[in-house]
């Protein structure tokens, strides 16, 4: 050991010879030395310091202290691999002793980082060197050392349950959650302080190099188990927020390439540059670090970047902390009821999914002064908000998305437009919660149609089919053009609440009236000798019919046995649609316009009253006699489960019996039909209770 020491100091000796100390810090000494020998060229210097490296590897490797700091010794380690790359002969030994040195520091201070180093140093090595070599099975056993001591730290890390984390693993904790959090965020944002464009790995680096993230790791120290794990995800959310823009686009707006690598703020100001250096102002007034715009955060020429952030644009305004709506049309004493803002398509999951919007006007001045922290809030904004778009206020101010109430969120969107006619489809995937492809180059009809389709699908919700005009060429049961479902009353719930409450009284009399109605339902259902035990409220309470796991285009389910209908499905191009039917035997033209195409007919069908519909087209080809005209009226789960929870012949019937919105459809070889468009709402109206008692629901196959 003397003549190791003894090696150690005369290297040392030479290199002072070169480089003269300055302080008795080893590690600073070591540090001028490994940046001035630079200038010598990679000659006798660079012998002297590899030297000194293997004897401080032997050195660590006899369990003695080293004469200098491990700091120090990996500096020399890192500058001798840079004179010895890929290739070199010593390169596989080189990243040996860095890697050793790793794994030393990480011993006196276990930080994980040094732990990843060293693996990915020796998996390096593994590459170069010979199977059976020593070299190679000195690199093998560190590797495995190295390895063992991760999957040690992960384990304690989990256990006890608790997602706690330990003090060596902190820093990589912290950037874990750090980089779990940039992944549901957007792809890029702007750092407002910079004016620069980040991607996710350069968010990640501003946050580690920040101030907050130092004073993170220091007030972990303080907190354990949960505590400090819920401590790290609020800090890291925080730091994150962000805000979005929501405007309408211009001329000139910057794009992806236009600000890549630049600093927003020394570009030259010009058509939509000011108003994104105008939104990071405001953004930064409100103490934000980061932004998000649609224009220039987004690399439009890249189709799966694109896909990505359509299906995740409403998630990044839900999420966002902030959004600024821009009002360009509006002045300062104007409002926001005229804005172009409130008809054009992508605006509208802008305005639902945020919770916290400031409108600003064309100034950039807060819309009326209202300095409220979220105009979302403020009765007077709401108010006009509520006039200008038809949306109730619980939906402006606490929207969920998905298929409940499908109708009426199509009617919002069917007074806005979008420059290229198939984005008001795919504006509305956020809202309905659908994740859909986005091909662009199809046709306007055919995306709604593709919406249509998945809607029905997943919540057979027929309310859809309610529509007037004209009729879609990827389906007759859909409308080529969203606005059709303009200006047309909301759907009518088929049950009121009255309707749909239970009775649970036991007078005789109501039993039997249920015995008569829905007997064969539930008597069929029990042993024979469990009928006699029947109570109302047990009808009531727990009928439920499952639903048939196929359908059959012959299957027929009459008054008693209406719950059992599958629900509506659209399968390869075909809507599978139950209703209860009505054949037309009268069809009769009592007036025609054929200049703006509209043809109104007497109809007279099976169960229903006389009514006049208003077609787009002249039926007198079609044959009535043998059924090809039918009049129907879809059934879905709404109404099935209304159905059994009715408690009184009376309450069924008069459910029953109220109008309803028909579809007229005629008859197609193969046993399929296709929708008729009308110009009017198809209102029909069962004749009595007794029509309503033989009346039938089918499934019909429309294409």
């Amino acid at each position: 050991m003397t003549g190791l020491n003894e090696a150690i100091h005369l290297v040392i000796y030479a290199l002072e010879l070169r480089l003269p100390r300055d302080s008795p810090d080893d590690g600073a000494w070591v540090r001028k030395l490994a940046q001035g020998a630079n200038s010598d060229g990679p000659d006798q210097a660079l012998e002297n310091l590899a030297n000194l490296v293997n004897c401080f590897v032997k050195h660590i490797s006899c369990g003695q202290h080293a004469i200098m700091d491990l700091d120090a010794a990996i500096i020399l380690c890192r500058y001798v691999l840079q004179f010895r790359p890929a290739g070199h002969p010593n390169h596989a030994s080189s990243l040996h002793q860095l890697a050793q040195c790793l794994v030393d520091r990480f011993h006196q201070q276990p930080v994980i980082v040094d732990l990843d180093d060293a693996i990915a140093l020796e998996q390096e090595a593994l590459q170069l060197l010979m199977h059976g070599d020593s070299d190679y099975d000195m690199s093998r056993r560190c590797l495995t050392a190295c390895l063992q001591m991760k999957f040690d730290s992960q384990a304690t890390m989990m256990s006890s349950g608790a997602p706690g984390v330990i003090h060596l693993n902190v820093k990589q904790v912290i950037c874990n959650v750090a980089f779990e959090t940039l992944k549901n965020m957007p792809t890029r944002l702007l750092h407002i302080p910079t004016g620069i464009l980040c991607n996710r790995d350069v968010q990640a680096s501003h946050f580690m190099s920040s101030l907050r993230y130092k004073q993170l790791v220091s007030l972990c120290t303080t907190y354990c188990g949960d505590q400090q794990m819920a401590l790290i995800r609020t800090e890291v959310s925080r730091y994150f927020r962000y805000v979005t823009l929501s405007h309408r686009w211009g001329e000139g707006e910057p794009l992806l390439r236009d600000i890549e690598g630049h600093q927003i703020y020394s570009i030259p100001t010009g058509g939509g540059l000011g108003k994104l250096k105008a939104f990071c102002r405001v953004a930064l007034e409100q103490d934000y670090l980061w932004a998000w715009s649609d224009t220039c955060c987004i690399d439009k020429h890249s189709s799966a970047e694109l896909q990505e952030a359509i299906g995740s644009m409403f998630a990044w305004y839900r999420q966002s902390a902030l959004t600024i709506v821009y009002l360009s049309d509006v002045p300062d004493t104007g409002s926001l009821r005229n804005s172009e803002w409130l008809r054009r398509g992508w605006t509208l999951q802008e305005l639902l999914a945020p919770r916290t919007v400031l409108f600003y006007t064309q100034t950039w001045s807060l819309y009326k002064n209202i300095t409220s922290s979220n105009h979302k809030t403020d009765v007077t904004v709401l108010d006009e908000l509520e006039r200008a778009t038809g949306i109730g206020s619980r939906f402006l101010t606490d929207f969920s998305p998905g298929m409940d109430n499908a109708r009426s969120r199509l009617q919002w969107a069917s007074s806005r437009r979008t420059t290229r006619p198939e984005d008001i489809a795919y504006s509305l995937f956020g809202i309905f919660n659908l994740h859909l492809p986005v091909i662009y180059g199809e046709s306007a009809e055919h995306s709604l149609g593709r919406l249509l389709a998945e809607v029905i699908s997943q919540s057979g919700d027929v309310s859809v089919l309610d529509w007037v005009g004209e009729a879609s060429p990827f389906h007759s049961c859909f409308p080529a053009h969203i606005t059709s479902y303009q200006m047309l009353p909301p759907p009518q719930d088929q049950f009121n609440a009255e309707e749909q409450s239970l009775v649970t009284s036991e007078d005789p009399p109501l039993f039997g009236v249920l015995r008569k109605l829905c007997g064969f339902v539930t008597t069929s259902l029990l042993p024979q000798n469990f009928r006699r035990f029947l109570t109302p409220s047990i009808i009531a309470s727990e009928v439920r019919w499952p639903m048939p796991d196929s359908y059959g285009l012959g299957d027929v389910y009459d008054f008693h046995s209406f719950t059992r209908a599958p629900l509506p499905r659209f399968l390869n191009c075909c809507l599978i649609l139950p209703c209860i039917a009505h054949r037309v035997t009268v069809s009769q033209l009592t007036s025609e316009d054929p200049s703006v195409l509209s043809y109104t007919y007497r109809i007279q069908a099976s169960g229903l009253r006389p009514l006049e519909i208003t077609l787009l087209q002249k039926i007198e080809n079609m044959t009535t006699s043998q059924g090809a005209l039918q009049l129907v009226r879809p059934w879905n789960s709404k109404g099935q489960s209304a159905i059994i929870d009715a408690t009184s012949e009376e309450q069924l019937l008069s459910t029953l019996g109220k109008p309803f919105h028909a579809l007229l459809l005629t008859e197609l070889p193969h046993s399929e039909y296709r929708r008729i468009a009308s110009s009017t709402l198809i209102t029909a109206q069962p004749i009595d209770s007794a029509s309503i008692l033989r009346s039938k629901v089918r499934i019909f196959n429309i294409v």
